[in-house]
């Protein structure tokens, strides 16, 4: 595939240039390519997306790129420009240019949780103008209907699928989650329904391991979805995780080592990791379909995590570990949180 990494696309977490850094360093050392930088919480990146950056981050900005060229990582830059267009292409056109003057030349436009009904005849029209100003730019789409569960009425039936999909150049790969907003599997007979619906290359952008939907909640678990997948039939995949850097250092690993067919067990990238010895006793209360019922046993074990276990994945783990104990030792009354967290 052209395109394996990682997605900063989450709610709720703003990653430093250092942990961005750290990222880059650990895509690399498991053989990924491509960071793509799209954070929900930049407001030059989405709520602001207008207001030009200053020096200052265009400075730590063109560091980063320079990282990221010397590991091997392609850098995809996101802008959201969807909240309030009202016909600004020349502001979207001078934020790109600012940003491919850095050297990057790769840039997707986001037209993600906009939470009205959009056109996507318009958002191609956007894209097209994009890719005939900027010659040696690729381009990427991360739709409004960015999923068959956000299609409307359905899938099959969606105008705005259609219209985008008549519309926008061939170029252009489009960013899609698959059949849910957070999905666990992509099957071989879907992806084929989902090119022929959507005519372009697809890249998957993958939520298995976000929690901006479910915080404090975090996901360790082996990254199942595609084990079963014809990847060939794909331009890419990239997770886009938690924004919590050893956490999310373990869900590359994890990433990685499926893509390659599994060459670890999910046990010995969890003892690579820093992680206590005994978390495997455990580790059900953190996978995606997580489970509570723990002995008296390993209930000890996760209180002693709590009291005495030190080091940066505790300050990532404790918010979800304490409120686990206490659903554990007082029960849980509302099914809500049991929903929310995928809890059985």
């Amino acid at each position: 595939m052209k395109y394996t990494g990682y997605i900063e696309g989450y709610y709720g977490k703003l990653l430093s240039w250092d942990e961005r850094i750290e990222i880059i360093g650990h895509l690399s050392q498991n053989n990924l390519n491509t960071y793509f930088y799209c954070p929900k919480e930049d407001p030059q990146h989405r709520s602001e997306w207008k207001k030009p950056y200053s020096q200052n981050w265009l400075d730590l900005f063109s560091n980063f790129i320079s990282v990221s060229d010397k590991n091997g990582i392609n850098v995809i830059f996101g802008i959201s420009p969807g909240l309030d267009f009202n016909d600004s292409l020349e502001d979207l056109f001078l934020k790109i240019n600012a940003i491919t003057s850095l050297g990057i030349n790769n840039v997707a436009i986001l037209f993600d949780d906009l939470f009205e009904d959009q056109s996507g005849q318009v958002h191609a029209d956007i894209l097209n103008k994009c890719l005939n100003k900027f010659s040696g730019v690729s381009f990427y789409c991360v739709p409004s209907e960015y999923c068959s569960q956000l299609s409307k009425p359905n899938f099959n039936e969606s105008a705005y699928l259609e219209n985008l999909a008549a519309s926008l150049s061939g170029d252009i790969p489009i960013f899609w989650t698959g059949d849910k907003v957070v999905s666990s599997n992509y099957l071989n007979e879907d992806i084929s329904l989902w090119k022929e619906k959507l005519k372009h290359p697809l890249i998957i952008w993958d939520n298995f391991y976000a929690n901006d939907y479910c915080t404090p909640k975090v996901v360790i678990d082996d990254f199942y979805s595609i084990d079963n997948t014809d990847l060939s039939s794909l331009e890419g995949i990239l997770i886009n995780p938690m924004g919590l850097i050893e956490a999310d250092k373990i869900a590359i690993s994890t990433f990685s080592n499926s893509l390659n067919n599994h060459p670890k067990s999910f046990d010995e990238i969890l003892k690579e990791s820093d992680l206590p010895e005994n978390f495997v006793a455990i580790a059900r209360l953190f996978k995606f379909n997580a489970s509570i019922d723990l002995d008296e046993k390993e209930l000890k074990i996760l209180e002693g995590y709590l009291w005495n276990w030190h080091g940066n994945l505790k300050s990532e783990l404790y918010p979800y570990m304490h409120l686990l104990r206490r659903m554990i030792e007082d029960g849980v009354s509302e099914d809500i949180l049991l929903k929310r967290f995928n809890i059985s």
